[in-house]
């Protein structure tokens, strides 16, 4: 049991990356006395026990080794807040209260554990972002400490990435870009990006893997980059940047299913017809919209299950594939249609293709 205890006190301190100092102050004992415990060569007293688990928020028996009872009842908590958001569905206000007083119950009792810091944070940012009368930098700041926090704790690098992703862009409605510069100050550069440094790799049987990720992710962040900045890029007044990536998505995706990737599409023809509409090309405006409107369709489709490599056979090696992706839906087409003059809405009005916008 000494060595047990000893050995969990250890684990648990560098889980929270805790010093023996730290925690000696806390107990108010020498952090000689925490180094002979965790060397085994001592045994805390009695009465220092529950101030030990406490400081690690954990539980007496988890101290002493006994969690299996406790380990399922985390499975059970983490495998609920994975279910609770669905792809394409957006909770309603009752969905939000009962998710966020689950979330933050299961967090007070396993305060660290990282896919519930990151599952509240989600469901507090939705609530906020719809709660536009009520929004706060408050709540907020909140949904920033539950992301750094997971980021902090996950042990799952491809989580950790859409993790730190999220967290920027509420850095980014927070206006805190000094926080976002502190973070691209420590992120690599493009060209030694994982994806990029994977594809030196002449291994055989992992080059082509390892090309087609890169390929797919760096195309799909290209148009996220041109979609989210539309402000930016606008200022020609031309639509051919947001067509020309479109022509290079279906020179590789050639005539099979876009799959997810379908979003980009939607997104890209989108923000092309917002610019027709602009400069009054009434004709480009609606056949860029159709072509939306029909990515924007398989895109709903394709999203019922979980994203799948491409079938093109330049890309079919691909294992690993972007994760974050726009979940366009009739709502983004009525969105952008609410950019477009009067004169064209009324035209897509009269087309029975449509009705469900009206």
């Amino acid at each position: 049991m000494r060595i047990m205890l000893g050995d969990k006190i250890k684990e648990l301190r560098k889980r929270d990356h805790r010093t023996q100092d730290d925690l000696a102050s806390a107990l108010g004992i020498t952090n000689q006395a925490v180094s002979r415990w965790e060397m085994n060569k001592a045994y805390p007293d009695v009465e220092i026990i529950p101030a030990i688990a406490n400081y690690f928020h954990v539980s007496i028996d988890e101290l002493f080794g006994y969690s299996n009872d406790r380990e399922r009842t985390l499975s059970s908590y983490v495998e609920k807040a994975n279910a609770l958001l669905k792809p394409g569905i957006t909770p309603d206000k009752r969905m939000l209260k009962e998710s966020i007083l689950f979330l933050r119950e299961a967090l007070s009792e396993f305060p660290n554990e990282w896919n519930l810091q990151e599952r509240l944070a989600t469901f507090l940012w939705i609530k906020n972002s719809n709660d536009r009368k009520e929004s706060n930098d408050a709540a907020l700041k909140e949904v920033v400490e539950l992301f750094e926090m997971a980021y902090k704790n996950s042990d799952d690098f491809e989580r950790k990435d859409s993790i730190l992703a999220s967290l920027i862009m509420v850095l980014g409605e927070l206006g805190d870009y000094q926080k976002i510069e502190e973070i691209a100050n420590q992120s690599s550069a493009i060209f030694n990006c994982r994806e990029i440094v994977r594809t030196k790799m002449a291994e055989k049987g992992k080059n082509d893997r390892y090309v087609s990720e890169a390929f797919l992710a760096l195309l799909h962040q290209m148009a996220e980059v041109i979609n989210i900045n539309f402000d930016h890029f606008s200022v020609i007044n031309n639509p051919a940047i947001y067509i020309a990536l479109v022509e290079v998505y279906n020179s590789v995706f050639g005539d099979d299913d876009f799959g997810w990737f379908n979003s980009d599409m939607c997104l890209l023809y989108l923000n092309a017809a917002r610019i027709c509409s602009r400069n009054i090309d009434e004709a480009h405006t609606i056949e860029y919209f159709d072509k939306a409107y029909c990515f924007c369709k398989n895109f709903m489709e394709a999203a019922r299950d979980k994203i799948e490599k491409p079938s093109a056979r330049c890309l079919n090696k691909a294992t690993n594939l972007p994760s974050r992706f726009v979940y366009v839906s009739e709502k983004t087409l009525k969105e952008y249609m609410g950019l477009f003059s009067e004169k064209i809405v009324s035209q897509l009005r009269c087309n029975p293709k449509y009705a469900a916008l009206f």
